[in-house]
Order: C-alpha cells, then sequence, then structure tokens
C-alpha cells in the first residue's frame, strides 16, 4: 500500500509543480512584457482569440472554471478595457464576448512571447506526447468521475 501511495503523491506533486511553473512562466511574461494582466486573464485572451464571440458559459467550460468565477474575470477585463460584452442578436438573453483593440495588442505581444518560451515542449517526440495526453485523459477521467459521485 505504501508503494500505491507513493504513486498517488508523486502524480499529484508533479501535476502542481507543472501548474505552478506554467503560472509562473505567465506572470513573468505579463511582467516583462509590462502587460498589466494576470495569467487567468491572458488565457481567457488566448480563447477568445481562438473562439471569438463565445459566451460566458462556452468560456467558462474552456478555462475549467465556474461561471460565476469567469463572470468575475470578464467583469474585470470589460472594465480594463480589454474585452467587451455584446448581447446575442439571435438570444437576447445571452451575451457573447469579443476583445477590445488592447486586447488584441495584448493578446499578439504575450503570444510571442509565451511561443518562444514554449516552443521547447515541440521537441517532445511525437509518440511520447500522444501517451502523456492520452494517460492526462484518463486521470482527468478518473478525477471527473470521482467529483461527480461526489455531487449525487
Amino acid at each position: 500500500m505504501e508503494g500505491n501511495e507513493q504513486q498517488l503523491d508523486d502524480i499529484v506533486s508533479s501535476f502542481r509543480r507543472i501548474s505552478q511553473a506554467f503560472q509562473q512562466l505567465l506572470w513573468k511574461d505579463a511582467e516583462e512584457l509590462e502587460l498589466d494582466i494576470t495569467p487567468t486573464q491572458l488565457m481567457v485572451l488566448r480563447k477568445l482569440s481562438m473562439h471569438p464571440e463565445i459566451g460566458i458559459t462556452d468560456l467558462a467550460e474552456l478555462l475549467h472554471l465556474g461561471n460565476s468565477a469567469a463572470s468575475g474575470v470578464v467583469d474585470r477585463m470589460v472594465k480594463a478595457g480589454l474585452i467587451i460584452r455584446q448581447r446575442s442578436e439571435t438570444d437576447r438573453r445571452s451575451f457573447k464576448l469579443s476583445m477590445t483593440e488592447k486586447g488584441i495588442e495584448i493578446r499578439e505581444r504575450s503570444k510571442q512571447s509565451l511561443r518562444r518560451h514554449l516552443l521547447p515542449l515541440s521537441t517532445i517526440p511525437t509518440e511520447d506526447a500522444g501517451e502523456l495526453l492520452r494517460l492526462h485523459g484518463e486521470i482527468i477521467n478518473i478525477l471527473e468521475q470521482g467529483r461527480d459521485k461526489k455531487k449525487l
């Protein structure tokens, strides 16, 4: 049993270290580029550039955040002039999000810098990256099943 607990601890520690390293990289980029923006806000801009005119619920899902947390981030970004909310023409109850010129500029500046930092990840052999993503998918499924069972 001790071996299993050590393995679990190693897995959790590994994910934590990767998450921390990524967050630190985003903070460093934001500081160096004088973006005055948080890593979460950078991720929002990234998602909006890939999914223009997305709604808050879909954005929250892409960011793996709750709706209220995503809504709070969006509120702060609207106040900062990085994104705008526009009422949907097809469903007047919902809003679509899009980047402002300021948001687009920050996204472009951060994209080039982040790409430079993350480029070494592309040296991981394709087969290894595929296996890593497969294993991540398994871990995510296991954790989500545990979370969903707890809700019942």
